[in-house]
């Protein structure tokens, strides 16, 4: 049951790593907009210009934590005019502003926003009965505008209303993007010129289980423009001179994803400007950059120290060089020498009394399926003394996914015909219906044990 949160709901934000900009609408009319000051270490905001405590009777701060700024949300959501609540059983905060809801849940990276599920820099959590939560996926999800000002250490949010257009905060390329739900943890990001590396970014995507995004310039290359024989040509002249040329806005939010899978095609050896544009529009730091390209005859090589200058907070992993005919053998060779598996599999948390069971889960729709009910709590009972099976609350879409195997011990599965999910502490016998979704990494030792209610959420 949802109730009324009794503990203080704080944001997160690391502002010295991810400035937001100031209000799109400085020139709007006041009385349109709503607009909350915050000062560190002031127990006290001001709303249009009128104080009031943050949390009264509490004398509650604003506080810098290391290089964290954590400010008080219940007030901001509520004087905005939207609630806020928490449901105890799953750990759960609830923010609702304007018909929108947010699901955050506590340990978890997974955030909901209307249902869309999403992957979080900073998980949220409780210390000393505080929950903190991360402010730009809050600020983007309910359109709020936040401005850090460091000199007086003075936090500004901002609201406007009337103007739809003036709705959307400012912030860096980065986060004025939309984005979209995603099982993946991984996206291939590619620039083709011609089509070649379109089509061998498309057979990456589908070996790798990742998501596609293209690198659009603004102003598209003509063949003319590509007349390498011509040393004035556009190609030509973008190489010598650094260029940056403009490039469209994403259709997904890039900082969703750990792993990058960037490609091109090689242009004088190098990687092209439009890629360059896109290194330097985006913060990718702590993320992992596998880069592939196409190229007749020119190795990948000499492209990778370029890429390494302007993301020097990613991991470059070994390049891959391809063709439009290059087999899905050699691709996932590629994967498995750079260790992308391993990276890039999303892990479910079982919470039960004697130990948690950490499930990596593999790339597939039923897996991805399985994922969008999360967070739930599984009623878990024993089976055949081989597995223990649950019920979710809503079937679990299995097509497009293979099945029929013979699951072994620490093995996750779900069975198509009647819909139960079934977790392995014993090998089981071949079935045909038996749909795989993954196999437990850490916590085989309780899977006997479980029974009842336990809590399955993303790790």
């Amino acid at each position: 049951m949802r109730k009324i949160m009794s503990i203080l709901l704080v944001l997160c934000a690391v502002f010295s790593l991810f400035p937001i900009a100031g209000c799109a609408a400085q020139t709007a009319e006041t009385e349109n907009r709503i607009v909350i000051s915050l000062q560190i270490g002031n127990p006290m905001m001001t709303v249009n210009g009128i104080a009031a405590e943050i949390d009264p009777g509490r004398g509650t701060s604003p506080v810098i934590a290391g290089e964290r700024t954590l400010v008080p949300i219940r007030s901001i959501i509520e004087t905005m005019g939207g609630t806020v609540a928490w449901e105890e059983d799953t750990q759960t905060a609830l923010l609702a502003y304007n018909g929108d809801e947010i699901r955050l849940v506590m340990d978890s990276p997974t955030a909901y926003f209307n249902e869309e599920v999403y992957v979080l820099d900073t998980a949220p959590t409780i210390i000393h009965d505080r929950t903190l939560l991360p402010i730009r996926f809050i600020a983007e999800k309910f359109l709020f505008s936040v401005e850090w000002d460091e000199a007086e250490q003075k936090i500004t949010i901002t609201k406007i209303y009337g103007d739809e257009n003036l709705n959307q905060p400012v912030t860096p390329p980065e986060t004025e993007e939309e984005g979209i739900a995603s099982f993946a943890r991984a996206v291939v990001v590619y620039f083709s010129a011609t089509g070649n590396t379109r089509s061998l970014a498309e057979k990456i995507a589908e070996s790798a289980g990742a998501d596609l995004a293209e690198i659009i310039p603004k102003v598209p290359y003509t063949s003319d423009d590509l007349d390498y024989s011509d040393d004035q040509c556009r190609a030509n002249q973008e190489i010598q001179s650094e260029a940056r040329p403009e490039i469209e806005e994403f259709a997904v939010s890039v900082s969703q994803y750990d792993i990058i899978l960037l490609g091109y095609p090689i242009w004088w050896g190098q990687c092209p400007p439009a890629v360059r544009t896109f290194l330097d529009s985006y913060d990718l730091s702590g993320k992992t950059i596998m880069p592939f390209c196409t190229s007749g005859s020119t190795g990948i090589d000499g492209s990778l120290a370029k890429i390494k200058e302007l993301a020097p907070e990613s991991t470059v992993t070994q390049g891959f060089r391809g063709t439009a005919t290059t087999q899905e053998e050699q691709i996932e060779q590629w994967l498995k020498d750079n260790s992308y598996l391993t990276q890039s599999m999303v892990r479910v948390r079982l919470k039960s009394q004697s130990g948690d069971i950490i499930i990596k889960l593999n790339h597939n729709n039923a897996a991805k399926n399985f994922v969008n009910q999360l967070p739930l709590s599984l009623d878990f009972q024993d089976y055949s003394q081989t597995e223990k099976i649950a019920y979710p609350p809503e079937e679990i879409d299995v097509s497009d996914t293979e099945r029929g195997f013979q699951p072994q011990a620490g093995d996750f599965a779900i069975y198509a015909p009647w819909g139960n999910l079934a977790l392995f502490y014993r090998d089981g016998e071949y079935a045909s219906s038996l749909v795989p979704l993954g196999s437990v990494e850490s916590g085989e030792e309780w899977i006997a044990e479980l029974d009842g209610a336990i809590q399955a959420e993303v790790e």
